[in-house]
C-alpha cells in the first residue's frame, strides 16, 4: 500500500499540489523577469537619451563662454559655423568640435584672414567638467589655413590680443585655484597649410601639406612622446631669391620629455629632407629666459646622390636614373643659450664631398671631380661672430676646370671678404651632361675674379685698398627656346672689373633680325649688391636694325599682331637705388606696322624715374621730337608725362602703321594729307599700368596745309541725306586746330577751315572711350536746306544762295549718328525775305 500511494515518502495528492506550486513560482520568476528586463531597457535608453541630451545642457554655457572669451581677448573678428558636443562619439569624455572657424583682422588687415580652420575637436574629461575643472585629453586640427603678414612699418596680422594690465593678472592668478588643465594624450594636426609674408626683410615662405602627430601621456612629469610629421612643399624666397624651393620634410622621431625641467631628448628619430637622410642627437631645454641648446645633426648616408636629393625633384625628376661616385658628409651642432640675436648659441656646420661624379642617363658627358669643402661656425654670442668659410668649389665639365673660394667673417658689423672665381664653362658641354629639353644653348664662359676687403672700403671709396680684378668674357654664345624662336647670338662680349667699376668693353648681339652693339661702365656695383647702394653707370647703345615686334607681340600671321593679355600687364616699378644713363642710336626700328629712322636719344633711369630726353626720329615722311618720363617715385602715384612736336607726318601712313589710330580714329585711314601736331599729356597710372582717366590732361595743336577726307561714315551719312555725292570728298585747307585733354576727352576748340573754297566751322568732344560731340556749321544749298526742312516737317524756298547749317554729330566714332539745326538757315531766310519786302515796297513806292 505504502508503494502504491506513496512516492518518496510524499502522497500522491500532495505531490500533485507540489507539482501546481513549482508552476507558479516560475511563473512569478517569469513575470518579474520580463519586469527586470523592461526596467534594465528602460535604464539602458535612459542613459543613452542621456548622454544625447546632456551635451545641449552644456553646450549654451560651453558657447557663451567661449564668445566671452573670444571677445575679451581678441581684436579681430572671429567666426565659426557649427559648434556641436557630444558623449557618444568619445564616452566616457566630452566631445567638442568647432567647424569653419575664421580669424579675420580689423584695421589694416580687415581684408586679410589670418587662420581659418576647417575642424577643431577636442576631447574633454566629462567628470572634471561636473566639479567646475576642464581637462583636455585631446586635439585635433583639421583643414588648417594660416596667413601670417608683416607690413613695411612692422605691424603684424597676428598681433590681435587685447593689451591687459600686468600688475591686476598678477595679483589674481593662482595656480591652485585654476579650472583648466591639460593632459594631452594626443594632438593631431590633419593637412596644414601656413604661409609667412615679411615686408621688412622682403621675405617670403610657404609650407603647404603639414601633417603632425603627437602621442603619448603628456600628463606624467616625465613620459616619452612619439612623433610624426611631414610636409609635402616648402618654399623660401628672401630678396627675390628662392632659397628654398618645393622642399619636401618628414620626420619620425621619439621624444623624451622632463616636464619639472622643462628638457627635451631626441631619442631614435629619422629625419628626410627631400630624400636625404639624416638624424638627430642631443637635447633641447625651455628656460625662464630663452632656450638651452645641445643638439648634433648628421647623415646617415654617405653616398653623394644622397647630396643630391636636397635639389628638387622639379629640377632633378630622374634620381633614381643617375650615375654618381663620390662620398659626402654633413654635419652640425649647436650648443649653448639662446636669448635674442644678440645672444646666440654656439654652432657650426660642415660639408664635404669628395671626387663626386654626376651623369644624366642617356647623356654622353658627366660633371667630374666635384670637391666642396664648406664650414660656417660661431663660438657663441652675438651673429657677428659668425665666420663662413667656402674653402673648395670645384667641378670640371668637359676639358674645363671651374673653381671658386670663399672667406666672410664680421658679416653684420663690417662684412670682411676674400673670394676667388676661376675658370671656364663650356655651355655645349653642359647640354650633353644636364638635361635641358626647353631650350638649345651653346657658348664659353670665362671668368677670373678675386676679391679682397671689407665694406668699410666701399662705404669710404677706398678703392686703393680694396682689391678687387678681374674679367668676364662670353663668346659665341647662341640661345633659342620655344619663347624665343628667332634665338640670341652673342659674338663676343667681355667685362673687365676693377674695386671700382665693371667696364663693358664689347657687346656684339643678335636677336633674330635685329642687331645690339654696346659699351659703358657700372659704378659703385659692389654697394649696390652688397649693401643696396645705388648703381651708377652710361651705356651707349648702336642698332641698325630693331624689329621690336619680334619682342613685344606674338605674330599668328603676316597681317594679325596679338598684343599681350591686358591682365598680364602690370605697373613697372623703377628702383630707386639706379643711376643710369643710356645714350641710343638706331638706324631703323620696326613698331607695329611702322618704320622709324634715324631714331637717337637719352634716356636716364634715376630716382625711381625715367626720363626721355630729345629723343629724335624720323617717320611718316617727317619728323617726330619726343620729351618726358616715366615716374614711379611715389609707388601710390605713379604717371606718366610728355611733350611731343611732330613736323610733316602723313597721316594716311600713321593709320596704317599703328593699330591703335586705326581703331580710335578709323576716319585717318580715308584722309590724304601731312599734320604737323604738337601735344602735352599726363596722367596717373593705375596698377595695370593704364591711364586713370579722371586724371589725364593736356592739350596742343595740330597744323596743315591741305587734308583731303573721303568715305569716312559721318561723310557717306551726310552725302546720303542730302542726296549729293559731293560730300563723300571733302578737301580742307589752312587747318589750325587746337585742342586740350581733360578728364579723358580731347575738346576741339572752335576753328575755321576752307572745305571746297568755303569757310566751315568745327568744333566738339572726343572721348577716349571713342564717343564723339561734335558740331560743324558749314554752308549748304539752299536746295538742299529744303530737303533737310521737309524731312523735318516745314518748308523752305529752294532758292537763293547757300545757308549756314549745323551738322551735329553724335554716337561714336564707329558708329555716328547725324542730326541737323537749321535755325542759322531759317533767320538767314528770314532776312533775305525782309529784304525781298522791303525791296518790292520801295520799288512800289517808286511808281508813285
Amino acid at each position: 500500500m505504502s508503494l502504491l500511494y506513496h512516492i518518496n515518502g510524499v502522497p500522491i495528492k500532495g505531490f500533485t499540489n507540489f507539482v501546481k506550486l513549482t508552476e507558479n513560482i516560475n511563473r512569478i520568476k517569469q513575470y518579474y523577469m520580463n519586469r527586470f528586463i523592461k526596467v534594465l531597457v528602460g535604464i539602458i535608453i535612459g542613459v543613452l537619451l542621456l548622454l544625447l541630451i546632456l551635451p545641449f545642457a552644456f553646450k549654451g554655457k560651453i558657447e557663451t563662454k567661449i564668445n566671452s572669451e573670444i571677445n575679451k581677448q581678441v581684436n579681430a573678428t572671429v567666426q565659426y559655423d557649427k559648434l556641436s558636443l557630444s558623449l557618444i562619439r568619445s564616452f566616457p569624455d566630452l566631445n567638442l568640435a568647432i567647424d569653419g572657424l575664421a580669424i579675420v583682422g580689423k584695421g589694416l588687415f580687415s581684408k586679410d584672414t589670418l587662420m581659418h580652420l576647417g575642424t577643431f575637436s577636442t576631447e574633454i574629461d566629462l567628470i572634471g567638467a561636473f566639479s567646475g575643472e576642464i581637462e583636455v585629453k585631446s586635439i585635433l586640427l583639421k583643414d588648417l589655413y594660416v596667413n601670417a603678414i608683416v607690413l613695411a612699418d612692422s605691424s603684424a596680422n597676428w598681433d590681435i590680443m587685447v593689451p591687459s594690465e600686468t600688475e591686476v593678472v598678477e595679483e589674481q592668478v593662482n595656480e591652485e585655484s585654476s579650472d583648466f588643465k591639460v593632459h594631452i594624450e594626443s594632438f593631431i594636426v590633419d593637412n596644414a597649410n601656413v604661409s609667412y609674408i615679411d615686408h621688412t626683410m622682403n621675405l617670403n615662405s610657404d609650407i603647404q601639406g603639414l601633417n603632425l602627430e603627437l602621442s603619448g601621456d603628456m600628463s606624467e612629469t616625465k613620459t616619452n612622446l612619439e612623433l610624426s610629421t611631414s610636409i609635402d612643399q616648402i618654399d623660401l624666397t628672401h630678396d627675390k631669391i628662392n632659397y628654398i624651393n618645393k622642399v619636401t620634410l618628414a620626420i619620425k622621431a621619439g621624444i623624451g620629455a622632463d616636464m619639472e625641467q622643462m628638457l627635451f631628448s631626441f631619442l631614435d628619430n629619422e629625419i628626410f629632407l627631400n630624400r636625404m637622410a639624416l638624424q638627430l642627437d642631443g637635447d633641447i631645454k625651455v628656460k625662464e629666459e630663452g632656450y638651452g641648446f645641445d643638439i648634433r645633426l648628421g647623415t646617415t648616408n654617405t653616398d653623394f646622390k644622397s647630396l643630391l636629393a636636397l635639389i628638387p625633384e622639379a629640377y632633378m625628376s630622374d634620381l633614381e636614373g643617375l650615375k654618381t661616385e663620390g662620398t659626402m658628409s654633413l654635419s652640425a651642432a649647436v650648443k649653448g643659450n639662446y636669448l635674442d640675436e644678440a645672444n646666440l648659441p654656439a654652432f657650426d656646420l660642415n660639408l664635404l664631398v669628395d671626387q663626386g661624379m654626376v651623369q644624366y642617363p642617356d647623356l654622353p658627358e658627366s660633371i667630374n671631380n666635384i670637391n666642396v669643402k664648406l664650414k660656417v661656425n660661431n663660438s657663441g654670442g652675438a651673429a657677428d661672430l659668425t665666420f663662413v668659410n667656402l674653402e673648395q668649389f670645384h667641378f670640371e665639365l668637359g676639358d674645363n676646370p671651374f673653381d671658386a673660394s670663399l672667406t666672410v667673417s664680421t658679416p653684420v658689423s663690417n662684412p670682411v671678404f676674400n673670394g676667388k672665381v676661376k675658370g671656364k664653362i663650356d655651355l655645349g658641354s653642359m647640354v650633353n651632361a644636364i638635361p635641358m629639353d626647353s631650350f638649345d644653348i651653346r657658348g664659353l664662359i670665362e671668368t677670373d675674379f678675386a676679391l679682397d676687403g671689407d665694406y668699410k672700403m666701399i662705404e669710404d671709396e677706398d678703392y686703393e685698398s680694396l682689391n678687387a680684378q678681374g674679367s668676364v668674357a662670353l663668346r659665341d654664345f647662341a640661345f633659342k627656346s620655344k619663347e624665343l624662336p628667332q634665338g640670341i647670338i652673342i659674338n663676343r662680349s667681355k667685362m673687365v672689373i676693377n674695386p671700382k667699376t665693371i667696364k663693358l668693353e664689347t657687346f656684339n648681339c643678335k636677336i633674330g633680325e635685329s642687331d645690339f652693339q654696346a659699351s659703358g661702365t657700372l659704378e659703385n656695383y659692389l654697394a649696390y649688391a652688397l649693401k643696396d647702394g645705388v648703381l651708377r653707370g652710361q651705356l651707349n647703345h648702336y642698332s641698325k636694325l630693331i624689329n621690336s615686334n619680334e619682342f613685344l607681340v606674338q605674330t599668328t600671321s603676316a597681317d594679325t599682331i596679338v598684343a599681350p593679355e591686358e591682365e598680364n600687364v602690370g605697373l613697372v616699378l623703377v628702383p630707386k637705388n639706379i643711376d643710369f644713363t643710356l645714350n641710343t642710336k638706331v638706324d631703323k626700328l620696326i613698331y607695329d606696322r611702322l618704320s622709324i629712322y634715324k631714331a637717337n636719344g637719352k634716356l636716364i633711369i634715376k630716382d625711381g624715374i625715367v626720363k626721355m630726353n630729345g629723343l629724335k626720329m624720323n617717320l611718316l615722311d617727317g619728323a617726330l621730337h619726343m620729351s618726358g618720363q616715366y615716374n614711379t617715385k611715389n609707388i601710390n602715384k605713379p604717371f606718366v608725362n610728355f611733350d611731343m612736336e611732330g613736323t610733316n607726318l602723313d597721316l594716311n601712313k600713321a593709320a596704317n602703321s599703328f593699330s591703335v589710330i586705326d581703331s580710335l580714329l578709323p576716319i585717318a585711314k580715308n584722309t590724304v594729307g601731312k599734320v604737323s601736331p604738337k601735344c602735352t599729356y599726363y596722367s596717373q597710372l593705375s596698377k595695370h599700368a593704364s591711364p586713370i582717366m579722371s586724371t589725364t590732361t593736356g592739350g596742343g595743336w595740330l597744323r596743315s596745309e591741305s587734308v583731303e577726307v573721303s568715305g569716312s561714315k559721318i561723310q557717306n551719312t551726310l552725302a546720303s541725306t542730302l542726296k549729293n555725292d559731293k560730300y563723300k570728298k571733302m578737301k580742307a585747307e589752312d587747318l589750325n586746330i587746337n585742342f586740350i585733354i581733360d578728364k579723358g576727352n580731347i575738346i576741339i576748340k572752335p576753328f575755321k577751315t576752307k572745305v571746297g573754297g568755303q569757310i566751315v566751322e568745327v568744333q566738339g568732344t572726343q572721348g577716349l572711350d571713342q564717343s564723339i560731340n561734335y558740331k560743324i556749321t558749314m554752308p549748304v544749298s539752299r536746295k538742299e536746306v529744303a530737303k533737310m526742312a521737309g524731312l523735318m516737317g516745314f518748308n523752305l524756298p529752294t532758292s537763293g544762295d547757300d545757308l549756314m547749317v549745323d551738322v551735329l554729330a553724335t554716337g561714336t566714332v564707329q558708329e555716328p549718328v547725324l542730326g541737323f539745326d537749321l535755325d542759322k538757315a531759317q533767320k538767314q531766310v528770314t532776312k533775305d525775305l525782309e529784304k525781298e519786302g522791303e525791296k518790292l515796297l520801295k520799288n512800289f513806292l517808286k511808281g508813285f
